[in-house]
């Protein structure tokens, strides 16, 4: 998803992202000042808001995508990458929910934290790895089967779970093509307990259905304008 037309339709046709609740889809391009072009180049956005009800969001389905990693019926090798840009002062950004319907109580599975650090639980990066006000290109592989989850910054690696057998068809694992509807919901989550929502801003989204490699995940390298996978 570049988001280049001002649509939300994948530039590949693999996948669908619809708005759910009361979302509305709002497109703005850089302006090189407040909102800074990449390396220069102006790029057309996604405008995410803070959300403030579980309903809303964004959903992604799978629409080619079946079960992987010996399972009957999940996605437990994949990859999902994020060009984005956040303003302001740091906060809770939930990322990706791998429950599409978010339910109350339920927590995101991905995060940026408010000192920066980027994941959930165990593992999170140290502080600082998603900076505020500037683009980065964050990266997150996963191969369930091995119980392995790495996460990446602007191609550089900055944390891992591995060799936890508990990950396989488990909290990570996403729904695949074998399941009616929808699979992910992103920058949502169903955590009341406080506000674990951020405004922000998206260039591009990318969905690989495998674990793309560490040397693969450098060689994409920091946000570019025209997208992920171009």
């Amino acid at each position: 998803w570049t988001f280049n037309d001002g649509t939300l339709i994948d530039a590949f046709g693999n996948g669908t992202m619809t708005r759910v609740g009361l979302t509305t889809s709002h497109f703005i391009t850089t302006n090189g000042t407040t909102i800074p072009h990449i390396e220069g180049v102006p790029a057309n956005l996604l405008n995410v808001p803070q959300f403030t009800s579980e309903a809303d969001g964004f959903n992604l389905a799978f629409d080619v995508t079946g079960a992987n990693g010996g399972s009957a019926a999940y996605i437990n090798q994949y990859t999902f990458i994020f060009d984005l840009y956040s303003p302001g002062v740091s906060d809770w950004q939930a990322i990706f929910q791998t429950n599409p319907q978010n339910p109350v109580g339920n927590d995101a599975d991905w995060y940026i934290a408010p000192d920066n650090a980027l994941g959930i639980g165990a593992p999170y990066s140290g502080a600082n790895a998603v900076p505020q006000d500037t683009w980065n290109r964050i990266a997150f592989t996963a191969d369930l089967a091995l119980g392995r989850m790495t996460f990446y910054v602007n191609g550089s690696f900055v944390a891992e779970s591995a060799n936890d057998p508990g990950l396989f068809d488990g909290r990570w694992a996403l729904f695949s093509n074998l399941d009616p509807g929808d699979d992910v919901r992103l920058f949502n989550e169903g955590d009341q307990s406080g506000l674990y929502t951020h405004a922000f801003y998206v260039n591009s989204i990318a969905f690989v259905d495998r674990e793309l490699s560490s040397l693969e995940i450098a060689d994409l390298g920091n946000p570019k304008a025209a997208g992920i996978l171009i």
